[in-house]
């Protein structure tokens, strides 16, 4: 059962493009999740492009950091973080309508990588029930 939405939670804007971003978004959401906390991810433009597509793992961050850097550090997999707090259902991933039809992405293909696609109405109401929103 998917916990995430229920008042209380913690709501996670994320328009990350960079992956020094779509760090901080996993990591956050993953942690938070971990901690029994309910977590709902709303992916909007680059975010939602980069898990759409598959490069959400993509090392392509903002300077000072550099991707060879951080490939010798050998990094965690941002997908996985979130692929495991979403099986056990304490994150939820949804796509802001908007941005997924701006970027030219395909309900399907949408549908198949995220949990609801939704517009602003169910975002600010998400925003309004959750304890703490943020947004990257």
């Amino acid at each position: 059962m998917i916990k995430g939405g229920k008042e209380g939670g913690f709501l996670l804007l994320a328009h990350a493009t960079t992956w020094d971003r779509r760090f901080q978004v996993s990591s956050l959401a993953a942690s938070a999740a971990a901690s029994g906390v309910p977590v709902d991810v709303a992916l909007f433009f680059g975010a939602l492009d980069a898990w759409v597509r598959g490069r959400w793992d993509a090392l392509d961050p903002a300077p000072p950091l550099d991707a060879d850097k951080l490939e010798a550090l050998d990094p965690p997999q941002l997908s996985r973080m979130m692929d495991t707090a979403r099986e056990t259902g304490s994150l939820r991933l949804y796509a802001c309508s908007a941005s997924m039809r701006f970027l030219g992405l395909s309900t399907a293909e949408v549908q198949a990588r995220v949990d609801i696609i939704a517009g602003w109405q169910t975002f600010s109401k998400l925003a309004l029930e959750a304890r703490q929103v943020v947004t990257l």
